[in-house]
């Protein structure tokens, strides 16, 4: 299977044809909830029947699905048959494909204002990704809905016919550097398109003509994206290419490199690096504007709204509240969601920064396969403080990992160490790097209170950097490489003193950027 990217450029839109556009992402959000509630309230048909309850396997679940198909009438109006619809990807994307044909005005179908079953392709992707979670995962509890505003892309994929490459429902012009996107349903000369220029930045212009090197041929998806910057939309094109995804001239380095991560912080050791430093330190400041906005926004709501709480302040259940928005309430939503994408943009882009500084460490990176999401659970247990007296909190590092997206970081770094030809390995957390002692082979465990790790010969190190020491020489099953460990690590101790010391540096120029080095010592 050959490897596939995504590039992505910016489109030249009017304001007539960004009207346009916005119609059609409103259209498949009808539909698109038009279709989840057809099928819950089917699902909720099975849910009452004693043979879907007796099924407790996920397998027991399909086979039941595969053996009672349903019918939804008047789906597409007139005297047609209904469809034959079965609670799979493949029954679903069926159903979707034929909503083609349905109305969507007097005497005009979805087909007639340009819409494909290409495009349908994709909106049934969605509601199929929905349901498996729905129908397979434990923790998903309901269906949701889409709210205004909410589908922001459509797409179509490529076909060829008769030896000539088509994109259903648009024309990409390669040589001119155009998107067209169809509005009817008429072919030949009496089919009617929108035209769109795509936008290069002259910087990546070597990068953008590597990507396209191929031609149509290469080119698998089109996807035409909407975002909210600045209380404005701006739309993409996202092309997924096959084919070799074009470097940046960037190399790798040589040896092992470990990857200790934590909730909110990265401890990197390699052969000549060591390092502790805060993941994306930038959005502590953006999520604390959040925060206060939040705390606005529920204010402003509770006082233009009184008659939707109760006395100890909970929104009242069990009857159809309204709401009465504000101008100033839908203005701090706004800013709150101008926030949210400065804060995500932010984040992704120290992510990627951090990762292309690693490259040049090493060609191995091992990090610690830790299940982050057991990290944001609140605590089972109850505990009381003995000095106050008082429950402890049961909140664990939800907040932290939201802002902070360590998986995100694993991720990018994956991609770029193993397009660059190297390797990234998910250590078993049972391999209890943070415990070993390499000078005396045993294991100890320690507190997460405890920043400071003392071996058994009286050296003392920080606790994440040793962590990261020990996964840089792992070599198995808690097998560690002992041998190279009593070889490096002197230089290892060498390296972390000068880190200590930038961090006590950093303090005394009291930057806000970084975190104070007794957070970790």
């Amino acid at each position: 299977m050959k490897e596939v990217f995504v590039l992505e450029l910016p489109l030249q839109v009017e304001k007539y044809q960004a009207d346009i556009l916005n119609k059609r992402y409103e259209q498949l959000r009808q539909l698109y909830n038009y279709v989840q509630g057809k099928l819950l309230r089917q699902y909720k048909y099975f849910d009452q029947m004693a043979e879907f309850q007796a099924c407790k396997t996920i397998n027991e679940k399909r086979i039941f699905f595969r053996n009672h198909p349903f019918h939804i009438k008047g789906i597409l109006g007139g005297d047609k048959e209904p469809l034959n619809i079965t609670f799979d990807e493949y029954g679903i994307n069926a159903f979707v494909e034929k909503l083609v044909q349905k109305s969507a005005g007097p005497n005009m179908t979805y087909a007639d204002l340009g819409f494909t079953t290409y495009v349908f392709d994709h909106l049934s992707s969605g509601i199929w990704r929905a349901w498996e979670k729905m129908l397979y995962d434990y923790r998903a509890k309901r269906i949701s809905f889409k709210k205004y505003g909410e589908l922001n892309s459509f797409s179509s994929r490529r076909k060829v016919v008769r030896g000539k490459i088509y994109f259903s429902g648009m024309e990409l012009n390669l040589e001119r550097m155009e998107l067209s996107i169809k509005l009817n349903g008429k072919v030949g000369k009496s089919s009617k398109f929108t035209t769109l220029p795509i936008l290069h930045n002259p910087k990546h212009a070597d990068y953008e003509m590597w990507a396209l090197k191929g031609g149509l041929d290469s080119v698998k998806v089109l996807k035409v994206v909407r975002r909210l910057v600045r209380g404005l939309y701006k739309y993409y094109l996202q092309m997924s290419i096959e084919g070799e995804k074009p470097q940046k001239g960037r190399t790798l380095g040589k040896g092992n490199v470990g990857i200790d991560l934590g909730p909110t912080t990265i401890a990197i050791s390699g052969q000549d690096i060591v390092c502790i430093d805060k993941l994306a330190p930038k959005c502590d400041n953006i999520q604390k504007e959040i925060t206060r906005l939040a705390r606005k926004i529920d204010r402003s709501r509770r006082a233009n709204n009184p008659q939707n709480f109760n006395e100890d302040g909970t929104i009242k259940r069990g009857a159809r509240l309204v709401w009465s928005d504000s101008k100033r309430y839908r203005e701090l939503r706004r800013e709150k969601a101008e926030l949210q994408r400065k804060q995500a943009v932010i984040r992704k882009q120290q992510h990627i920064d951090r990762a292309n500084a690693l490259l040049e460490e090493g060609e191995t990176f091992i990090v610690e396969n830790n299940p982050i999401s057991a990290w944001t659970r609140r605590a089972k247990e109850t505990k009381v403080n003995e000095k106050t007296g008082r429950i402890q909190k049961k909140k664990r590092f939800g907040k932290s990992v939201a802002n902070h997206a360590p998986s995100m970081f694993v991720s990018i770094l994956e991609n770029k160490v193993k397009s660059l030809g190297g390797q990234l390995i998910k250590a078993d957390p049972k391999n209890a790097a943070s415990q070993f002692d390499f000078t005396d082979g045993s294991f100890e465990k320690h507190e997460l209170n405890e920043r400071s790790v003392t071996l058994s010969n009286g050296d003392t190190h920080q606790r994440d950097m040793l962590a990261a020491f020990n996964l840089q020489h792992l070599k198995g099953d808690k097998q560690y490489d002992t041998e190279a460990m009593e070889r490096h690590y002197e230089r290892f101790c060498e390296l972390e003193k000068k880190e200590i010391m930038r961090y006590k540096n950093k303090e005394k120029k009291d930057d806000r950027s970084t975190i104070a080095a007794s957070d970790f010592l």
